[in-house]
């Protein structure tokens, strides 16, 4: 059974013109690393939403389709005793993943075990792996609320690394971090998907995940439009051909030493984008 499966998936935010995702339809196994990227807009963010069910429990819309995450619909309130600790998600924006109450980074770290009811013991044998992990033990003491927003960053993937999760969603991880930091942290991803864990990840850092993800799925206007091994899409023009074509892709291809298909003359170009 994979990790995550979606299948014939709408999702439209209250409002909205149009929807986020349309007839979206993939999944992603356990021990794999799973990218996700497109043009803006083109729905990634919006498919880790749903399938952590804060789409549309918490941003409101209307949900199709099917949606099982480890099994379970996460769109049911009685689904979510059944995927407590077992689903990480780590949102674009780490400071909307502050718990707000906690006084101290290591508390933070600790705020979902102890909500989950993990033994004292076990709570802090696990907090002080997940933050040496991340490299922010040194970080214990302060204030959350005081930290930059790399350090912010690595403390919300520590807080979800704490659990031990089965399935990972996150969305740009490594936004806020420097070199140093991005590579810390899909070397992390990759160790997760290695013990077993199911990494899904939003992002456009091509250089970062290029050697990490096992797949790649590219996605326009909201479903996927190409599905495969990152070196074997990159190799062709296939982005440009489904209309996924961006800035981030254009990064893609040139992290893989990849440019754009240049046609010799303007009918060229005419036969080559209208066949």
């Amino acid at each position: 059974m994979s990790a995550l499966r979606m299948q014939g998936v709408g999702f439209t935010y209250p409002g909205a013109p149009a929807p986020a995702l349309s007839d979206c339809s993939f999944a992603a196994e356990a021990g794999q690393v799973t990218w996700l990227t497109g043009a803006l807009g083109a729905g990634t963010s919006t498919a880790l939403l749903v399938a952590a069910g804060l789409a549309p429990r918490h941003t409101g819309g209307d949900r199709t389709g099917v949606v099982r995450t480890l099994g379970e619909d996460p769109a049911l309130p009685a689904s979510r005793a059944a995927l407590g600790g077992r689903v990480a998600l780590v949102l674009s924006s780490p400071a909307t993943q502050l718990s707000g109450i906690a006084e101290t980074v290591a508390q933070e770290v600790a705020f979902a075990p102890a909500n989950l009811g993990w033994p004292r013991a076990r709570i802090r044998s696990r907090v002080a792996d997940a933050m040496d992990a991340v490299q922010i033990a040194h970080l214990a003491d302060r204030d959350p609320g005081t930290l930059s927003g790399g350090e912010m960053q690595r403390a919300v993937i520590a807080a979800m690394l704490v659990l031990e999760p089965e399935l990972w969603l996150l969305d740009e991880p490594t936004s806020a971090l420097d070199a140093a930091g991005r590579a810390l942290i899909h070397d992390m991803m990759r160790r997760e998907a290695t013990r077993g864990a199911a990494v899904v990840i939003a992002s456009e850092d091509a250089d970062g995940l290029l050697p990490v993800a096992g797949r790649l799925i590219v996605f326009a206007s909201g479903r996927p439009a190409i599905d495969g091994t990152p070196r074997a899409i990159l190799a062709g023009d296939q982005v440009w051909r489904a209309g996924a074509a961006s800035t981030a892709i254009a990064g893609l291809a040139r992290a893989a030493g990849v440019v754009a298909p240049s046609p010799l003359t303007v009918d060229d170009g005419v036969a080559r984008w209208t066949r």
